[in-house]
């Protein structure tokens, strides 16, 4: 074999090296960006729940504060509106 027919061979394992290290992390790389878009979607689906927890629990607390709600628990309690004298106020001592 010639110096020339080496160096060319050299180069072509080289080469050949070279597009499998590219092929190589090309793979690495489409695996990492499906890997990401996977915990992307987790995290989006996790968002909504919360969103949605959110929307109930803020339709919950309107219907436990509504006045019909605090009339009802009232009555049910024997609570009734304060006579004078029975609410004293306290000055704050700041």
């Amino acid at each position: 074999m010639s110096t020339t027919d080496k160096t060319l061979l050299w180069m072509t394992l080289t080469l050949l090296g070279g597009v499998l290290v590219l092929g190589l992390g090309a793979v690495w790389l489409n695996i990492e960006r499906m890997d990401m878009a996977y915990d992307l979607r987790k995290m989006e689906k996790r968002l909504d729940q919360k969103e949605d927890l959110a929307v109930k629990l803020t339709v919950e607390r309107n219907n436990l504060v509504s006045p019909y709600q605090l009339k009802r628990l009232a009555r049910q309690h024997s609570l009734g509106v304060a006579a004078p004298g029975q609410i004293r106020r306290i000055a704050s001592t700041q």
